[in-house]
């Protein structure tokens, strides 16, 4: 069957109309394909050709002091610094010998009682210092004593007999000071007391007495330095006291005075006065 005129009108603008749609539908796909590309390749782009900036070097930490960066250092290093070791504290230890003058009765009622000794004291500077002198703390030991005295005596302790006797005895002063001057001089005085007590293995001054009395000693002497270490000592006055205090029916007691002299050694490191 043939076509009429206006059927072939009809196809020939189909089929325009056909290829414009086709056209468009392409021309669609290639710019989402470009835009697509442009959006992923874009950024990548524009990045590679930034300049890099470079950053500002950090400045060095500065340290106060350089005991911090010791400190640091060790801590780092696992290092634990003891503390500082204590000095010493200054002591001496002297040997000494006691001559009495004879007998004097200040607070007793003896007569021709007399003791001789020999001691060791420790003096020990641990109470610092006290009106410009160094204050010391002072024991002392007389494992040696021996007392003369009547033979025979009454209840008040008064002689009985011409004859003389010696009696073994031991002291124990564990309360005691010192007070010494001119701690850094060659020459130094100082003054001692102590107190104690003093036993017999007999009832001395009396046989109504007691074996174990008190012992007061008030002692003014005189250092002097022969060595690094070594003292001379020497103690021209020295006051010995003996009594019961009345705790046995009978208290005669005895004062002497005497003198000592012995040698003192000082212990340990020497201090910055010697």
């Amino acid at each position: 069957m043939s076509l009429l005129p206006s059927d072939r009108v009809c196809e020939s603008v189909i089929a325009g109309w056909r290829s414009k749609g086709r056209f468009a539908g392409n021309f669609r796909l290639n710019c989402g394909f470009f835009l697509a590309a442009f959006c992923l390749f874009g950024p990548q782009l524009a990045h590679s050709q930034e300049t890099p900036t470079p950053l500002p070097a950090e400045a060095p930490l500065v340290t106060n002091t350089s005991a911090e960066t010791d400190t640091a250092a060790d801590t780092a290093a696992g290092v634990i610094k003891p503390p500082p070791a204590k000095q010493p504290v200054e002591s001496e230890i002297a040997v000494t010998g006691m001559v009495p003058y004879g007998d004097y009765r200040l607070y007793s009622a003896t007569v021709r009682c007399d003791a001789w000794t020999v001691g060791v004291e420790y003096d020990r500077h641990s109470w610092g210092y006290f009106l410009k002198s160094q204050f010391d703390y002072v024991v002392e030991v007389i494992p040696i004593v021996v007392l003369s005295e009547p033979a025979k005596t009454d209840f008040w302790g008064n002689p009985k007999s011409p004859n003389q006797q010696l009696v073994p005895g031991v002291s124990v002063s564990p309360f005691g000071f010192r007070t010494l001057w001119r701690s850094n001089k060659a020459i130094r005085p100082y003054v001692i007391g102590k107190i104690g007590a003093i036993a017999f293995p007999k009832k001395a001054f009396s046989q109504n007495a007691s074996y174990v009395n008190f012992n007061v000693q008030a002692d003014f002497g005189i250092l002097f330095k022969m060595t690094e270490r070594v003292d001379l000592r020497v103690d021209p006055f020295v006051f010995f006291h003996v009594s019961n205090g009345y705790l046995a029916a009978s208290n005669p007691g005895m004062d002497e005075l005497a003198t000592k002299i012995g040698i003192s050694y000082h212990l340990g490191k020497l201090g910055q006065s010697r």
